[in-house]
């Protein structure tokens, strides 16, 4: 009887492991079956193809032939959709990229790229072409997510206020003697350029507005003395406004999307703006009118345009249907280069100035340029995602054979500033991008 127990254990291992092998072999001809069938959908076959992908990476998730073919076919059904979005198919183009953003499997960097030109189709836009030929090289995206994720930071402000804190500007910036920046004998910083220092309106600016944040944060007794150096860096600021309300640039500077150097006298609607925002909390602090006469003039100058000398720019550019869109330049180029961040700061300088309540006319004038600059805000957002990153301008776009310029520098302040905005204004488009481009570079 023992004899024969053993034997019926035996026989039952054997029995199991028998199965156990089978059911290997079974899976594994399963997987195989499922790729031959994958195999047999031809080229216009490929939504049907990306189905059977979906249900087969679901059972075999290790599977590389699995999740390489699910890419494969979403890059087919991308590159259709833009074509059907470009061609004003709207309804299929959303299709495709709905298909792309709710099968799982496929790579997120390509469910970003369909995110962004879903945005579009949904609004009813063609798209600018280029953005939709732009070569995707998800590798580099990569990088670029990589490097930001071990290097940078981003801060979200959670409010925003005139005669408040700027933007935690303090946090971002030091301001010490270095080999980039050094003080005059009046606490007023220059910035190295080429082994030469010069005065730039913007840091003078920002730097104005670290000292304002630091005082309103400072203890009893020594906010005094930061409310003096604040008053200082504004006056040099002031004193900087020429007869025409500019803050000039007086060195020359190369551009990347330009031929030839800036030369000494070019303008930045970034400076005026920032500016806006000195005078604003200056006036705010001591009741002195010449800050609003400066202010006065330098909002004046800024809506100036580029061809009458200004920096106040529109979309036409991009395309010719779009020049009723306004955009403030950064650096005012040929081609343009609408620059991102350049924008969003000029914007909340109009946002502070038409609140600076001494002068209704210029106030009203202030509060409808700045809105007219978040239409266009809104309108362009997409362009500058380029599908898991986003780039610091759209010389991409306005420059044929020219790669997307990515700064790392500038990642963070585009989330900062899109939060602003968004606490501003309510707006959830500001709210959504920022959101967005956080999860891209989002520590886990």
């Amino acid at each position: 009887m023992k004899y024969f127990k053993r034997l019926l254990m035996l026989s039952c291992f054997i029995l199991i492991f028998s199965l156990s092998g089978n059911l290997v072999k079974a899976a594994q001809n399963s997987a195989d079956d499922y790729y031959k069938r994958i195999c047999g959908y031809g080229y216009s076959e490929t939504y049907e193809a990306l189905n059977l992908l979906s249900e087969a990476h679901k059972l075999y998730p290790e599977d590389k032939r699995f999740i390489e073919g699910l890419n494969d076919k979403a890059d087919i059904i991308l590159s259709w959709s833009k074509g059907s979005q470009l061609n004003q198919s709207y309804d299929g183009a959303i299709c495709g990229y709905n298909s792309i953003i709710k099968t799982e499997g496929i790579s997120q960097d390509i469910k970003h790229e369909a995110n962004v030109c879903l945005t579009l189709a949904k609004r009813r836009e063609r798209g600018i072409t280029g953005r939709f030929e732009l070569k995707k090289d998800y590798n580099l995206i990569k990088n670029y997510r990589e490097e930001y994720e071990g290097n940078y930071e981003y801060q979200n402000i959670n409010s925003y206020s005139t005669f408040g804190n700027y933007l935690f500007i303090e946090n971002t910036s030091s301001y010490t003697n270095t080999d980039e920046i050094r003080f005059d004998i009046n606490g007023i910083p220059k910035v190295n350029y080429s082994g030469d220092f010069h005065y730039n309106p913007v840091t003078i600016g920002q730097y104005a507005l670290t000292l304002y944040d630091r005082y309103l944060s400072a203890q009893v007794g020594r906010n005094q003395d930061l409310k003096k150096q604040f008053l200082n860096v504004a006056n040099s600021l002031l004193y900087s406004v020429d007869n025409t309300g500019a803050l000039r640039y007086e060195f020359e500077y190369k551009h990347y999307l330009e031929d030839n150097n800036f030369q000494p006298g070019w303008v930045s609607a970034m400076a005026q703006g920032e500016a806006l925002s000195v005078f604003a909390r200056a006036y705010h602090l001591t009741g002195d009118k010449k800050y609003i006469q400066a202010g006065n003039a330098v909002f004046k100058f800024l809506i100036t345009k580029t061809s009458d000398g200004g920096a106040m720019d529109d979309l036409g550019s991009l395309n010719e249907s779009l020049r009723d869109h306004i955009f403030f330049q950064l650096y005012v180029t040929d081609p343009p280069s609408y620059t991102l961040n350049g924008h969003m700061y000029t914007l909340i300088g109009l946002y502070d100035w038409a609140n600076v309540s001494y002068d209704k006319k210029i106030g009203d004038q202030a509060k409808y340029y700045f809105n007219q600059g978040l239409e266009t805000l809104r309108y362009i957002l997409p362009y500058y995602d380029i599908g898991g990153f986003v780039a610091y301008d759209l010389g991409y776009l306005t420059k044929p054979g020219t790669n997307p310029t990515v700064n790392l520098n500038y990642y963070g302040i585009h989330i900062t500033l899109l939060d602003a905005l968004y606490r501003i204004t309510g707006d959830k488009t500001f709210e959504d991008y920022g959101n967005l481009w956080i999860s891209y570079v989002k520590k886990y």
